[in-house]
């Protein structure tokens, strides 16, 4: 019976590589470069990324964060989550198509108490004792066992690359927070610079006024110019507490438990080359594409599912065991049974149900196709963004740096002149104010740099 029950099994194997042939699905998208010719004033290094991009920036301290999100973030367990669950139903599903082992399955009662008394002779009640086992195989024919690990398979690849994202978007947005926060630390103490300047203008002036050399309204301008720039510190001051609240959601922390000085601007280095990976690596490993890439390959395989049920589905079985009236000659040779079965579903009418599935299956697919041509175009279009705005971010920072210096210097003249009465006090405070505002201006500029590196670095991460 064992070896019939073998020849059943390997023949429903043979039987369910008789799968019909679908087209596989057109994914083939052929990119050259990112931008239109050669992007100025950018050194790309066209390498695989690092996997530790952000420590690029040189800082031990926002190493510490990206570290401290990548092991607390709920984020990131939720995701994990979901690939557990994925794997598990691939394998609950692909269980179905495997070879099923039962002892006494359902109907088959160990001890049971049975009579007939509509037979034609009349039989007394009498007991049965039963102890059987059943080993049951549905191949999955035309397809439906080779489609259905191919759905469970691709659903994990599709959790898996989500898990990646959902990787890369937090240290991305850990690495964004940080520096956005260092940046308005950095404007805050810019600004306290400039007031310092500015009260010590206001001093000098004092002196003036109280010598008769210049009237009061020199004075009362420049107290009306200290108050506008302290009014500028409290709105910094509230971004700058907002991205260091963010920072302590992001590394699964509360607000309040959030500790630490910050980083300081000017510790974050510029990183002089930007690794680029080629265009067909970036359709490889960034993780949206291959999450949207595997959704194309369970919904393929989900049409194959459809398509496999139109056609007949044939199931196999071997039942052995033994039954007696009598406990003692239940293992008795005279006891023993077995019935080996094969069981034929064919599908006739279900009212179209099948078509129907089969044609939603087909919608389904087209629809993730779309779904992935739309995001290669959306991970391309923020290359692009990301490569121009580096580029054009150097340059930014190269003149608004120049600009910074030579205000300064300008601001610095005046203020020498008018102590030896060489001007009058409004070119100084002219000066002044170009003088502060091309100071926040480079402040800003390097910010804008160092958050587009992260973001190239951060979309072209694997």
């Amino acid at each position: 019976m064992r070896r019939k029950a073998v020849l059943f099994i390997a023949a429903g194997a043979v039987l369910s590589n008789c799968a019909p042939g679908l087209p596989p699905p057109d994914t083939a998208v052929k990119v050259d470069g990112y931008v239109p010719g050669a992007v100025p004033d950018l050194t790309i290094k066209t390498s695989a990324l690092p996997a530790a991009w952000w420590q690029d920036f040189g800082s031990p301290a926002l190493n510490d964060l990206v570290l401290s999100g990548l092991q607390a973030s709920p984020t990131l367990e939720q995701a994990q989550a979901a690939v557990t669950e994925a794997q598990q139903n691939a394998a609950y599903a692909n269980g179905a198509y495997l070879p099923q082992v039962e002892l006494n399955p359902p109907g088959n009662s160990l001890v049971s108490r049975q009579s007939f008394p509509t037979g034609p002779n009349g039989y007394p009640p009498y007991t049965l004792f039963e102890l059987t086992g059943i080993i049951s195989y549905d191949p999955g024919l035309f397809g439906a066992r080779k489609y259905t690990f191919q759905n469970g398979k691709a659903l994990a690849e599709y959790q898996a690359a989500e898990l990646d994202a959902a990787r890369q978007t937090l240290i991305g947005n850990i690495v964004a927070a940080a520096i956005a926060e260092a940046g308005y630390e950095a404007q805050i103490a810019t600004t306290e610079q400039i007031i310092g300047a500015e009260q010590h203008l206001l001093t000098l002036l004092n002196g003036e006024y109280a010598d008769g050399a210049i009237p009061q309204l020199n004075v009362l301008q420049q107290q009306s110019q200290i108050l506008a720039t302290q009014a500028t510190l409290p709105p910094l001051r509230t971004d700058a507490d907002e991205q260091r609240d963010r920072l302590a959601v992001l590394t699964g922390r509360m607000p309040a438990d959030f500790a630490g000085d910050g980083i300081v601007l000017t510790d974050l280095a510029v990183p002089e080359d930007v690794p680029v990976s080629l265009p067909s690596t970036y359709l490889a490993d960034r993780p949206d594409l291959r999450a949207a890439l595997a959704q194309v390959a369970a919904q393929n395989a989900a049409l194959g599912i459809a398509v496999a049920h139109l056609y007949p589905d044939f199931s196999l079985s071997a039942t052995g065991g033994y039954a007696a009236e009598t406990i003692g000659s239940l293992f008795g040779t005279e006891s023993a049974l077995w019935i080996l079965a094969g069981n034929l579903l064919a599908p006739i009418y279900q009212g179209g149900q099948l078509h129907a599935k089969k044609a939603a299956a087909q919608a389904q697919l087209a629809e993730a196709l779309f779904a992935y041509r739309g995001a290669v175009l959306n991970a391309f279009g923020e290359a692009a963004d990301s490569l121009q705005a580096v580029a054009n971010d150097r340059q930014a920072l190269s003149r608004a740096t120049a600009a910074a210096a030579t205000a300064n210097q300008a601001y610095h003249l005046g203020s020498a002149q008018f102590s030896l009465g060489a001007t009058d006090y409004t070119t100084v405070l002219n000066a002044q104010e170009v003088a502060a505002q091309q100071a926040l201006n480079v402040t800003q500029a390097r910010v804008n740099l160092l958050l587009d590196i992260a973001k190239l670095q951060s979309v072209m991460a694997p």
